[in-house]
């Protein structure tokens, strides 16, 4: 899991990870004080931020859509904060966290 919260951050970004541009796109929309981004890895389980603390699975979503092969979750934690969530659209999402993003981009 890697946490973004403004453009200088991108530099955690492995080389020529395929959701660079995605992500770079979405933290120019994000002002530091409305939220931040989070990049969901394969093994990350939990979350464990100020904000949210509960399993990947259990996050109470807002609204997600697909932005080329990553669901892109948000998750609003009041009127002027969310957390936006990168997921891969991948063999290992699956289950309940799987079913719950499918149904919210349907």
């Amino acid at each position: 899991m890697i946490t973004f919260k403004s453009s200088s951050d991108l530099s955690k970004f492995p080389n020529q990870h395929p959701a660079l541009p995605l992500a770079s796109e979405l933290l120019k929309k994000i002002g530091p004080e409305c939220g931040y981004l989070v990049l969901i890895e394969e093994g990350d389980l939990y979350v464990d931020f100020p904000e949210l603390r509960c399993r990947l699975a259990d996050i109470p979503w807002d609204g997600a859509t697909m932005l080329g092969h990553y669901f892109h979750a948000i998750h609003l934690t009041n009127n002027q904060f969310g957390i936006g969530f990168l997921i891969p659209d991948a063999p290992w999402v699956q289950g309940k966290l799987r079913s719950v993003l499918e149904e919210l981009v349907s």
